[in-house]
This record gives C-alpha cells, structure tokens and sequence, in this order.
C-alpha cells in the first residue's frame, strides 16, 4: 500500500500534463445484495464511487479520500482487495484502479448503511436524484438502470459476478497478503492488421472510410479520455463527442440507437468506430460499405427499436432524402410520396411495417434510391482531425481493428486481484 500515485505505473505524462490514474472503490454489503452507487448528474449516470489520485498520495490515502465523505466506518475494520486494471493504449492513458472494500466483521455494514438511502423505487427517483446522491442498489435495479442508459458505464453489471466472487470469498486473515482470488482471462486487445486481410463486413467499413491507424489511434484516445473511469460510453456522453463531430444534438438519441447494434444502452470503443465509419462522406454507398450504411440508416430511423419500420418513421427517412436535395415536402404531398415509395418494397398500406431484410433488399436491387445521402457528417473524420491539430497530413497505411470483430469487445480491462 505504500506504493505513490505518481509512481511510473501510475502517473503518465501527455502534451505537458501529468495524467494520474483512477481509484474505483466497490463497496458491497452481502446480506441485502446491495451496492453503493453514487448519481454523478454530469456525466449522465450512476456509478460506483471513484477519485483521481493526486500528487505524492498513496494508494491506501486516495482510498481513504474517497470514502470518508460517502460512508461511516471504522478503518481498521475493513480490508481492501485490489482489482489492477490494464489497459494497452496506443498513447499515454491513465488506467482505473478497482479495490473491493470488504468488512471484516459484520456490524461495519450496518454502519455504512445507517441514514443513507435505500433505492427502493430507484427507477421513478432516478430523474430526482441530486448531483453526488448516495443509493444502495441491487443487481436487478442496476439491470433496471442501465436498460435507461442511466449508468456511467456497464461495469457494475459486466464485472458483477468478478466482484461478487470477492466479497463472497473466505479468506483466513493469515494468509490474506499471499490470496490471489481469481484472474479473469484476458479479453482481446486492438492489434494492427494489414489492410490486405479485410475479410469481414467491419473491416471493409473502416477501410472505406479511410481510418488509418493514426486515425483510429486519435479516436481511441477522444474515446478513452472522454469514457474515463468506465471502458463504455453512455448517452450522455456521448451527445458531447457528435457535438463535436457536427451533428445536430437534436438528434443524438437517434444516432446513438444506430450505433448501438447489439441494443445494450451503452457502447464500445469498436461500436463508436464503426459507427463514424459509416457516417464518414468518405465510405462508398455501394457493395459491402452500402449494406453496412443502410443497417445504420434503418436503426437511426426506427425509433421503437424493433427492426420493423412503421410508415411514420419512413415517411421521416422520404423528407430527410428530400430535404437533402433542397426540396421540402410536407403534409399530403410527403404522405402520397411516401406511400408510393413504401409500395416499392411490395407494401401495400400504411398499416404494415418494413422489415431490415426488406430495406436491405429493395435498396441492394435499386428499387429504393436516395439513401447515399441519409447519415452522413458534413466532414470527413480525417478532415476534422486535421482542422483540429497540426500533425501532417494522414496517408493510409493499416488499420487497427479487434482480432475478432465479429465479438463485439465490451472492456479492454485485464483483472487479477491482490490483497492490501
């Protein structure tokens, strides 16, 4: 525990700034299956509690900083398991550091949860809730939660059954320097490949877009430092990153559902790649990068979610197209346009909805045209970097992509656990 902040290990230097790592405290209490969540307003979600280390303070300091203002409890009655986190990051990064507080008799619970609030009926206070509100919450209420993307990150679900297995292990207090509780199996990290070798749908979608390594490595850096100290990024987070893109903020819920294939509420770092391949004005709107684009335009556009799109929600797609070729249709003569179109995929009212299959097929048959210009930035992402840096100009080279893209990655973390 003696081991400092701003050791080597833990303290990073980029663009002239010290970066110091994060320290995440899970605190658990067995009995009532409960976890304590801290409301962070600002960043849209609840979480567990966490701090940024500071200059010359230990580990066992920043944890106690980070716990005298959330919970009443006697020091010298718990313990402190530390979960190591390591990311591989092609900059300079900070890593997050989990330690799992375990009491070590059964009254420092009691404690922690006198006078603080029990979540209940969280998903009606969840909009009330103040800025650095403390609630105790069960797996299933933060199930409940993140389905609303109102957690910062998905670790509190995705690392639930890791955490659990510490707090519910036995250890002989003798032998708790030398107890190594479990390693979980490292998940794939993001490796260089040849641009020659893409043989799946994802890679292809990069490639059109042009993201070059150095591209991807500048979007996983604006990744990584916005999503801190989660490896997810949640809605609202993610509205700040399409700001900053150029897209209309009005819409940041419908781009955020097309980005979200796999309908989980949060995303990773491949889900916000390909995402901006597919928006990119540099991907082609034929082949393999049309398909890809159409499966993004068909999510952005069915606001229920259901891969079954009412005419409603086409006749949004009908203006969008028009509106794109400075035509503005409304009322009667959108609705009659709309209908017409619709009839192309063998529709016949607009009682029935388009299945994906169906787009997918009346626009590779071309029986649908206009969608090359739905779902588009106004600028490319290499544009946009160059506008906002000085480095030279981008030349293609590799691409970074997960070794199997066909499993979306939910963390880069690799976890082993050490007693303090």
């Amino acid at each position: 525990m003696d081991q400092k902040c701003l050791s080597v290990s833990n303290s990073h230097i980029a663009d002239g700034r010290s970066l110091h790592d994060y320290i995440v405290g899970v605190i658990y209490d067995q009995v009532k299956d409960v976890y304590l969540m801290i409301n962070y307003r600002q960043r849209g979600g609840l979480w567990f509690p966490f701090t940024e280390c500071r200059i010359n303070e230990t580990s066992l300091q920043t944890v106690k900083r980070l716990l005298d203002p959330v919970v009443i409890y006697d020091y010298e009655q718990i313990q402190l398991f530390k979960v190591c986190s390591t990311k591989t990051l092609p900059f300079k990064g900070r890593d997050v550091l989990f330690y799992a507080i375990i009491p070590k008799l059964t009254n420092t619970i009691s404690t922690w949860l006198n006078g603080k609030m029990d979540g209940i009926d969280i998903e009606r206070q969840i909009n009330t809730l103040q800025d650095n509100s403390i609630v105790w919450l069960t797996t299933n209420q933060l199930k409940s939660i993140s389905k609303l993307s109102r957690l910062l990150g998905m670790e509190p679900l995705s690392l639930n059954k890791q955490f659990k297995d510490i707090f519910h292990s036995t250890i002989k207090l003798n032998n708790i320097n030398s107890a190594v509780i479990f390693e979980e199996v490292k998940i794939p990290q993001i490796e260089t490949i040849s641009k020659t070798s893409h043989n799946n749908s994802a890679e292809t979608l990069v490639l059109s877009a042009r993201f070059t390594s150095t591209i991807q490595e500048k979007l996983y850096e604006e990744y990584h430092n916005a999503v801190l100290p989660s490896d997810y990024l949640n809605l609202e987070t993610f509205k700040e990153l399409i700001l900053r893109k150029g897209l209309d903020s009005q819409h940041s819920i419908d781009y955020f559902r097309a980005f979200d294939s796999t309908q989980r509420n949060y995303l990773t770092f491949l889900d916000y790649l390909l995402g901006l391949a597919a928006l990119d004005p540099n991907t082609q709107h034929g082949g393999v990068p049309a398909e890809q684009r159409c499966r993004y335009i068909f999510r952005y556009y069915n606001i229920n979610n259901n891969q079954r799109m009412t005419f409603e929600e086409f006749k949004l797609m009908i203006k969008d197209i028009h509106n794109n070729k400075g035509e503005n249709l409304s009322g009667d003569r959108l609705s009659d346009q709309a209908l017409e179109m619709f009839r192309l995929f063998g529709l016949r009212s607009s009682d029935q909805t388009l299945s994906l299959m169906d787009f997918l097929s009346g626009v590779g048959q071309l029986r649908f045209r206009g969608t090359s210009v739905l779902f588009r930035l106004n600028m490319s992402i290499g544009d946009f970097f160059q506008r906002s840096s000085s480095s030279p100009s981008i030349t293609p080279s590799t691409m970074i992509m997960p070794s199997a893209t066909s499993n979306i990655i939910t963390s880069n973390r690799n976890l082993n656990i050490k007693t303090m």
